[in-house]
């Protein structure tokens, strides 16, 4: 009597595929909780940086604007401290006023705290004081100067601000 050991790797491949997919999608968990946390990190970020320019009521507009929620704020002789929850990830980021409250720099009139908070990440993230020439749409956009436009675009994802369209290359928004 022959054995033949025909069918034999089709339990193998059937093994490997299962196996395959399930690491494609504890992947996808492990890249979306990554990108959730980085998410929340900025709106922190955003959220204290506003709070110490206008006190809680601009901090929780911040988090809110970034898809946040803002769980416990404290001010401490002017060291703000932030903590947010966006889905399942929470950050807590700190902000301290040192100007003692001057208005903002020129340009920068009239925008909203949420925007000025965006502004101001972006000065540290870029090294130095984004130009501004005009605010837009009840301060939630902004006009910048040419020189800082593509250097702005391409850290969007640090500073929360992101081109609304690309027809105006030099107007950004909070980022959604």
């Amino acid at each position: 009597m022959q054995r033949t050991q025909r069918g034999q790797a089709l339990p193998l491949l059937a093994l490997v595929i299962v196996l395959g997919g399930g690491a494609v999608v504890l992947l996808g968990r492990i890249g979306g909780a990554a990108v959730e946390r980085a998410r929340a990190v900025s709106a922190a970020d955003a959220a204290a940086l506003a709070g110490a320019a206008d006190g809680s009521d601009a901090a929780a507009e911040a988090a809110e604007a970034n898809g946040a929620r803002v769980r416990r704020y404290e001010d401490i002789d002017g060291d703000t401290r932030v903590r947010v929850s966006l889905g399942d990830a929470e950050a807590t980021a700190r902000a301290r006023r040192i100007n003692g409250g001057a208005p903002p720099p020129p340009g920068r009139d009239g925008a909203a705290p949420a925007l000025l908070a965006a502004l101001a990440r972006a000065d540290q993230v870029l090294g130095g004081r984004v130009l501004v020439t005009t605010v837009h749409r009840g301060g939630l956009e902004a006009t910048v100067g040419p020189a800082w436009a593509d250097r702005l675009a391409g850290a969007s994802s640090s500073t929360g601000l992101c081109r609304p369209s690309p027809a105006d290359p030099l107007r950004f928004s909070l980022c959604t």
